[in-house]
């Protein structure tokens, strides 16, 4: 079985095209920030957001400074404000990695009180027939009861998403989770699709 982020990258690739918006949630080690830049191309827009500065040099780094990928050191519970009203309907793919920043502080992960409104922000803000990737990593602690409510906020969306789930190292209670997300391309506005998280 292949890797989940070679999974979630698929998925990306089937949706997203050049000269198109992207939204790397969780920039890290800047990997799926480059793999973003790479499907938009030089026509096309990153967004990458992280709370840790040493996320964010490792990213500049990664993409060697490119001029159409923009850094934002804020949390992700802030993409709706964050990301230009005028994008708004026209993102082709979010991707998220849920855990924490690899070879750092591990004491540092995201949490549902900021993950659950950044879910919900990028459900609006996708295209119609646009993806979103949530990769959840359980073993550290807090990451299981994280990935419990990513699937419980899944379980309210309206039916203008698809949503799959693939779970790695069947049979293991740390098991990293996939949901790949896709959204209906008949909606082609966030004020088209129906609300998520917001009952």
């Amino acid at each position: 079985m292949p890797r989940l982020t070679e999974i979630a990258h698929a998925a990306v690739r089937t949706a997203l095209t050049q000269g198109e918006i992207a939204i790397d949630a969780t920039a890290g080690n800047g990997w799926d920030t480059l793999f973003l830049r790479e499907c938009v191309g030089p026509q096309g827009q990153v967004f990458a957001f992280d709370i840790q500065p040493e996320a964010l040099a490792a990213t500049a780094t990664r993409i060697c400074h490119a001029a159409n990928v923009t850094l934002l050191a804020c949390d992700h519970a802030r993409l709706r404000e964050t990301i230009p009203a005028a994008f708004h309907g026209r993102i082709g793919a979010v991707m998220f990695n849920l855990g924490y920043l690899p070879g750092s502080d591990h004491t540092i992960t995201t949490h549902p009180q900021s993950t659950l409104p950044a879910i919900s922000a990028a459900l609006e803000l996708l295209r119609g027939g646009g993806v979103l990737t949530v990769l959840a990593y359980t073993g550290h602690p807090g990451g299981a009861e994280e990935a419990v409510a990513v699937e419980q906020l899944f379980r309210k969306a309206s039916n203008s998403f698809s949503i799959e789930v693939i779970e790695g190292e069947t049979g293991s209670k740390s098991a990293p989770r996939l949901w790949i997300v896709r959204k209906a391309a008949t909606f082609t506005t966030a004020a088209e699709a129906g609300r998520v998280g917001r009952s």
